[in-house]
């Protein structure tokens, strides 16, 4: 039974989705790599904001949060499918245990978690909102995010300095190419099909 084009083109499009948004789908196959450039990031620029109080953290949460940027990343992200608005809920962590997690994020709850020893800072905050703007991986597009929220809030040079270590890294953090329309993927399907008859 051949198999339609339609279906073929669908699958070419989920494939290009997640090749060029690894961990996306499935393993958070680049965790490994982008947890290494932030700490190097970190070491250079520090953490931001330290927060004394889990009152000081929400209220830079619902800064961030209710600013034109993060509306913007999470109406491109799609956002609105998920929850009626922006605002991300902020507990601590009950105990400290030495897992050395800083953050989590419950994306569908949009809710952070932070540890009250190594969590109350500016750039685990932004860490754990890029993932609630619905990256549940530390992929290209959660990157992309990161970058966004770390120049808007941290500043210009913090933004740049996070680039160079993703890059150090190779882990890339743009936006990712488009994919062929299903006429242009026709057409460069036909065309192998014709040079694997000929060969």
């Amino acid at each position: 039974m051949k198999i339609s084009d339609t279906t073929l083109y669908n699958l070419y499009l989920s494939n290009h989705a997640a090749k060029n948004n690894k961990g996306s789908a499935g393993k958070d196959s680049e965790r490994s790599k982008t947890y290494p450039a932030e700490w190097r990031f970190n070491g250079k620029f520090g953490h931001g904001i330290v927060f004394k109080s889990i009152d000081e953290v929400r209220k830079y949460v619902n800064k961030v949060t209710g600013s034109k940027t993060y509306e913007k990343l999470w109406l491109e992200n799609e956002g609105w499918r998920r929850s009626p608005n922006t605002k991300v809920s902020v507990a601590a962590k009950l105990n400290h245990n030495g897992e050395g997690i800083a953050g989590r994020a419950h994306i569908r709850e949009s809710k952070i978690v932070l540890d009250t020893v190594c969590g109350f800072n500016e750039y685990t905050v932004l860490h754990e909102l890029a993932h609630c703007l619905g990256h549940n991986h530390h992929g290209r597009s959660f990157r992309r995010d990161l970058v966004k929220l770390v120049s808007r809030f941290m500043g210009k040079e913090a933004g740049k300095g996070l680039k160079k270590e993703f890059k150090a890294f190779k882990l890339a953090f743009g936006e990712p190419r488009k994919p062929l329309s299903f006429e242009k993927w026709v057409e460069a399907k036909n065309r192998m099909e014709k040079a694997r008859a000929v060969s």
